[in-house]
């Protein structure tokens, strides 16, 4: 089994500046996602996709490989991860068979969050895993939407609020930390959600995509309600 990790850094970022570098513990997010992927003895190879000189200077002196700077086409705002991905299998000459997505944006996971997900995809014979968070507050069912004339009502039709909390059905998202895919599944349907997806919960994610969602990141690893990789994995 030959298994590609992937961490994207593209150092575009217009709601926060050069968050993939953002500095957590003395370290930078992205050297965090190397870390975690280099640590995990089921991962083959560990690529750096980015399209800044710097960033691809930080992921290899981390230990991750390059193939240098992302085409121009994969540099702007509208760039998707999935293509990014598809050009860099295309790209390399060796074949995979799972490929691991590792955002630095989502620090929180360890090298078995990863061997635990390749071990479940195996065991259930999924095409896909990804890592959820359960989800209390805000429950859907208790979000509302607002009418042109004002008027609020159940955001989802035919669902109420008024319901005790403990009657109300699981919901989880995603953390965006950890996607597991078969390569030859990404192929076929072009997505990280194939039709076999199966989810992975980790307890407490944070994703950073806001100056503010690094401030409450920073704030809970220093609180020692969360655990990063690479800072206090002992």
């Amino acid at each position: 089994m030959k298994v590609l990790a992937i961490v994207p850094a593209r150092c575009g970022s217009k709601g926060f500046s050069h968050k993939n570098i953002a500095r957590l513990g003395g370290m930078t997010l992205l050297e965090l996602a190397v870390k975690v992927g280099i640590d995990c003895p089921d991962i083959t190879d560990l690529y750096v996709s980015t399209d800044c000189q710097k960033y691809e200077d930080i992921a290899i002196s981390s230990g991750a490989k390059s193939l240098g700077l992302r085409p121009k086409y994969l540099a702007g705002d509208d760039a998707k991860t999935i293509d990014v991905v598809l050009n860099l299998l295309e790209t390399l000459s060796e074949e995979y068979e799972f490929i691991v997505l590792l955002q630095p944006t989502s620090p929180v996971r360890t090298p078995q969050d990863i061997s635990e997900m390749l071990r479940l995809i195996r065991e259930k014979e999924a095409d896909a895993c990804v890592s959820v968070q359960k989800i209390e507050e805000p429950h859907p069912y208790k979000l509302k939407k607002v009418s042109a004339e004002g008027y609020v009502s159940s955001f989802l039709d035919g669902k109420t609020s008024e319901v005790p909390r403990q009657q109300l059905p699981s919901v989880y998202a995603l953390t965006g930390a950890v996607y597991i895919v078969k390569v030859e599944a990404l192929k076929q349907t072009k997505s990280f959600f194939p039709k076999k997806t199966i989810a992975y919960e980790i307890p407490m994610s944070v994703n950073v995509d806001t100056e503010e969602d690094f401030i409450f990141l920073e704030a809970m690893y220093k609180r020692q309600r969360i655990k990063i990789w690479g800072l206090n994995e002992e």
